[in-house]
């Protein structure tokens, strides 16, 4: 029986969050993505150039956030320990949940707090939850996935093997349910403005209360 941190489900739950939320940084938070490290590396060295150093400290910002993301999940993922009686997965998910729901209340002025929190959430997810239905793939950005896609695509075509087709079809709908979170996203932000996060949030509560659930059974 498949668990609900590996399910299909609970990785779309993750998706459309991840999605959802750099379309909301991008267009309402600087134009930043919380998500995309390697397009915050390119505006960096963009703005080295230029000597815009108020822009390098803005993309620097949220670099050093997702990367400090990442390392809290090891050091939580490393130590095994439960949180105020809640195993560590959900409590990291539940953690996310507050953090952008907090961030759905900061005003324009805090928009380097509001990338700097997204940003470590997105680093404590995608180093989380890697794994669904046997397949590696991010739930916070595309590259690595189409990656993954073609590979497998061609690994079918080479060796027909359906094991190949499924992989590369499973990873294709996370890629679509990304580009939808991304949509969902734009279509509230003129109606929900900096709110529009929360969201994001309500995906993972939903992604939180199925962990929830199965680490309680």
């Amino acid at each position: 029986m498949t668990k609900h941190s590996e399910s299909l489900l609970f990785a779309t739950l993750l998706t459309l969050a991840g999605g959802l939320q750099d379309t909301y940084s991008y267009a309402l938070r600087g134009h930043v993505f919380v998500n995309a490290l390697t397009g915050n590396v390119v505006l960096l060295a963009l703005s080295l150039v230029n000597g815009d150093f108020m822009q390098i400290s803005h993309y620097l910002v949220q670099i050093l956030a997702f990367a400090l993301g990442v390392y809290l999940s090891a050091r939580i993922v490393f130590s095994e320990r439960h949180f105020f009686g809640i195993h560590w997965q959900p409590f990291i998910l539940f953690g996310e949940v507050v953090t952008l729901f907090a961030v759905g209340f900061l005003p324009h002025n805090f928009d380097n707090l509001a990338n700097f929190l997204m940003a470590t959430c997105c680093g404590i997810q995608v180093n989380t939850f890697r794994k669904f239905k046997d397949i590696n793939f991010a739930t916070t950005m595309c590259v690595g996935n189409v990656r993954t896609i073609m590979h497998h695509l061609a690994g079918f075509h080479h060796t027909k093997k359906h094991e190949h087709r499924h992989r590369s079809r499973t990873v294709f709908y996370i890629v679509f349910v990304f580009f939808f979170g991304a949509t969902v996203g734009s279509f509230f932000l003129p109606i929900l403005g900096i709110r529009t996060i929360w969201i994001s949030a309500l995906f993972l509560l939903f992604a939180f209360i199925l962990l929830h659930i199965e680490h309680r059974a």
